[in-house]
């Protein structure tokens, strides 16, 4: 599966091991270091736009930083990319509950119909 990095600890972007873990109390405004808190501090946020460009024709999905607007977000961090749509699917069920998650297939329509004649 090809998840970037793990989803559920402090390496997503946090900045705290209790970040992600049923003790912490994560959200937009916490401080245990979830993602919304410490992607940010860490370097992980960067512009989506940069991030289509080195995967074209790809399913991308991205975890969304606090202030971004949650449905067409300029920022992010990229959390998982593949060719298979059920990677990226299966890779975004181990994402903490309380993040934004963006995902979509960055192509054309022809691109994605290609895809699906692949299966």
């Amino acid at each position: 599966m090809p998840v970037m990095i793990p989803l559920t600890s402090a390496a997503h972007g946090g900045t705290s091991l209790s970040c992600g873990t049923h003790d912490a109390h994560c959200g937009t405004d916490c401080d245990c270091g979830c993602p919304y808190t410490g992607m940010e501090q860490r370097g992980l946020v960067e512009p989506i736009s940069a991030v289509e460009a080195r995967y074209p024709g790809e399913w991308l999905a991205f975890v969304i930083p606090a202030g971004e607007d949650e449905y067409a977000p300029d920022h992010g961090m990229l959390v998982v990319h593949s060719h298979d749509d059920a990677e990226v699917f299966a890779a975004i069920a181990r994402v903490t509950f309380n993040q934004v998650v963006h995902v979509y297939f960055n192509g054309t329509l022809e691109s994605f119909n290609a895809t699906l004649s692949l299966d």
